[in-house]
């Protein structure tokens, strides 16, 4: 027992040991603190950061858009039945593509998180399209977010977004507008649950 009551301890914010750093691959949380409206309650995938800058895309904002309709010049097989997403303000008449595919050679980049790519051309669109054909696997993004050097850095520790780690379930849950409640429980909220006599960290 006292060593899961110092583990929670640890969780509650005695120590930063757990705390999530940004990085290509991982998840910005909105809180309550980002007063820029235009992200409120949003969940955004970096796509790239590095120290002069971050560019993402919001992952739980769907549109009940066509994608067809919306980019009739782009390589969007007619039989797509997908919708596009609001990927944020930054340049929304171009396309964001995020796939999820096996480990191949269909691809020659490397995955942002497991087996997720992205790419913003219509030769990735093209690529990504013979392989994955449903919105299960293929999400299309209108415009990003981007952040100039050091300007996510200071959101973050405003307290404007939490960090916290990414993969390809929640980038492509079925479930996009319940995903910001989901991931925005407090870590106050974190609860133990026992699985095969070890304890696991579980959020209610």
């Amino acid at each position: 027992m006292r060593s899961i009551a110092a583990l929670l301890l640890v969780l509650l914010g005695v120590s930063p040991v757990f705390a999530v750093t940004p990085a290509t691959g991982t998840l910005l949380v909105a809180t309550e603190e980002l007063r820029d409206p235009r992200f409120s309650e949003t969940v955004i995938v970096l796509l790239h950061y590095d120290p002069d800058g971050a560019v993402g895309v919001a992952i739980n904002r769907p549109t009940w858009v066509d994608a067809v309709e919306s980019f009739p010049g782009a390589p969007i097989p007619d039989d797509y039945t997908g919708h596009i997403y609001f990927g944020g303000p930054v340049a929304p008449a171009n396309i964001v593509t995020l796939v999820r595919i096996p480990a191949s050679g269909e691809l020659e980049l490397d995955p942002i998180v497991d087996d997720v790519y992205v790419g913003a051309t219509p030769d990735f669109l093209s690529q990504a399209i013979v392989v994955a054909n449903t919105e299960q696997t293929l999400r299309l993004y209108a415009g990003y977010a981007s952040w100039e050097r050091g300007q996510l850095d200071r959101e973050i520790a405003a307290g404007s977004w939490r960090v916290v780690p990414a993969s390809a379930e929640l980038i492509f849950t079925a479930e996009p507008l319940e995903l910001w409640v989901e991931l925005h429980a407090p870590v106050s909220e974190l609860t133990v649950d026992r699985l095969d006599d070890r304890p696991t960290l579980v959020s209610r």
